[in-house]
């Protein structure tokens, strides 16, 4: 009995510490600066490097895999995915996401049209949609009041199947506008040169923080904890001023 003891003392002291003893999934669309793909596959962008230091910092192993959001709820929903980025907090994914306390940005919801179309935007967006159609992608959430708005007869409304081709249908003028994420339109239009080609409207329809979240496991509680100390720490720092610079430039279009 003595010996047994021990050696079960033994494995216990051996035991990985926790957080390091395996890989961490982590799930996420494709939502560019913030995280995406680059050339060769591997992931990028702003909140996947807020991730990957704070990983490092916790001694996690993760691993980042990329598919439709619907899919990313899916899969976190049933507990396949350890983590999931970047979530805006609305009360049916805190059922089954646990938020922490750090968020990763604050995200701008805005109206963009094309240049010289001479739409304006007041803040009444029942108004606005009365008058214009307006394509987003599928699977976005903007706010509830946009939600109620969208189930009216008269809205006209279109989706597509990502950020990039709703944007591209709004200058084929399939549209009068979209609802996109301000720093993503300005990031993709960039990359496709035209920028100039669109103009961003205000005030914006919304401005949520966004999470990097956990699923609702026994875990994620204790996961959470060391994440939120780690990036509040990481958020003090230089690097993360200068990461900050690098993806998140200037928002606004000038006219």
């Amino acid at each position: 009995m003595k010996n047994a003891f021990c050696l079960a003392l033994l494995l216990l002291q051996a035991a990985p510490a926790f957080g390091t003893d395996r890989v961490l999934r982590v799930c996420s669309l494709h939502l560019a600066p913030q995280t995406m793909q680059s050339a060769d596959g591997s992931p990028t962008g702003y909140a996947v490097e807020i991730l990957q230091h704070v990983a490092r910092k916790l001694q996690w192993s993760i691993r980042i895999d990329y598919m439709p959001w619907a899919r990313v709820v899916s899969e976190t929903r049933a507990g396949r995915c350890d983590m999931a980025m970047t979530v805006l907090q609305f009360k049916d994914y805190a059922e089954f996401m646990l938020f922490p306390h750090e968020s990763i940005l604050d995200q701008k919801n805005v109206l963009v049209v094309r240049r010289g179309s001479k739409i304006r935007y007041d803040g009444n967006l029942e108004q606005f949609m009365r008058q214009h159609s307006i394509g987003l992608y599928v699977d976005k959430r903007v706010n509830d009041k946009f939600e109620r708005l969208r189930a009216a007869p008269w809205a006209r409304v279109d989706t597509a199947p990502s950020a990039v081709l709703n944007t591209k249908k709004l200058l084929f003028r399939r549209f009068d506008a979209i609802i996109e994420n301000d720093l993503s339109v300005i990031f993709e239009m960039r990359k496709l040169g035209q920028l100039d080609d669109i103009e961003i409207l205000s005030p914006p329809l919304s401005v949520t923080p966004a999470y990097i979240v956990f699923s609702q496991t026994p875990e994620s509680k204790a996961r959470s904890r060391k994440y939120d100390e780690a990036l509040a720490n990481f958020k003090k720092t230089a690097r993360f001023k200068a990461l900050t610079n690098r993806y998140l430039p200037e928002t606004s279009v000038a006219d």
